[in-house]
């Protein structure tokens, strides 16, 4: 018996400031990264990061990596 898996498409749209820190988190220490907390609740709200519950630092998921890496594709 072979089960066939159907791949959903979700395509998450972000602002332009959003893409743009999402992009730094990818290239800065996440403690050094510096954001508005519009930009962080939009990240957030979209899985794309976590907020660390000991210092507040914003930190990419794996999921932000992957959006990153399917945008750049």
């Amino acid at each position: 018996m072979m089960i066939k898996q159907q791949e959903t498409v979700v395509y998450i749209q972000l602002s332009p400031e959003a893409v743009q820190t999402l992009k730094s988190l990818d290239r800065i220490p996440d403690s050094l990264a510096e954001m508005p907390r519009s930009i962080a609740e939009e990240l957030l709200s979209f899985g794309l990061a976590y907020e660390s519950r000991a210092c507040g630092v914003i930190n990419m998921t794996a999921a932000g990596r992957v959006w990153l890496n399917q945008r750049a594709a």
